[in-house]
């Protein structure tokens, strides 16, 4: 696993209580999603992503296709919703933060991890070009706390995790 999934596992861990539902967004090859139910086999794990791969349901986690602009479950459904590696690739970033807080319970938290344009990424010239490298368009700290704040969210955090080359930050917030 990389730093940035051993980043969000702690995250999880240092939650008052276990959450009991969890949504991954955008959970690419699924490994990460049976990373999060080997550490936390009580809890139910959806998994939703715009594309899936070869990939069966298991005991505690449910694979669906679905894109985080529309998200297919009702208010207040879940504990927590985790995106790792995948906000930099959503088309409309504000209306997906707006559809996480609409699904996540009151009290709910909210943990990305995703580069910003920070640090040596804040470079136009480096900047674009990892962007064109990655296929996604990220954004800058300023930004993400914006979508957080319009769709409600409180007790925002942005921090950079270490080790990460200076790119990799570890975005959390409260409903």
């Amino acid at each position: 696993m990389r730093t940035i999934h051993y980043a969000v596992l702690n995250e999880i861990s240092c939650l008052q209580t276990i959450p009991q539902t969890i949504l991954d967004v955008g959970f690419g090859n699924g490994s990460f999603t049976q990373a999060v139910s080997a550490t936390f086999p009580r809890s139910d794990i959806t998994a939703i992503d715009t594309s899936i791969p070869k990939l069966v349901s298991s005991d505690n986690i449910t694979f669906i296709k679905g894109s985080v602009e529309q998200l297919p479950f009702a208010l207040e459904s879940f504990d927590l919703v985790i995106t790792v590696l995948s906000l930099h690739h959503w088309k409309e970033k504000s209306k997906g933060i707006s559809e996480i807080y609409r699904v996540l319970k009151k009290g709910g938290r909210l943990i990305i991890g995703d580069p910003l344009l920070e640090d040596w990424m804040s470079n136009r010239i480096l900047g674009l070009l990892m962007q064109v490298l990655d296929g996604g368009s990220f954004t800058d700290k300023k930004r993400i706390s914006g979508y957080l704040n319009t769709a409600g969210f409180e007790d925002i955090s942005v921090r950079l995790i270490p080790n990460t080359m200076k790119s990799l930050y570890l975005i959390t917030a409260k409903k």
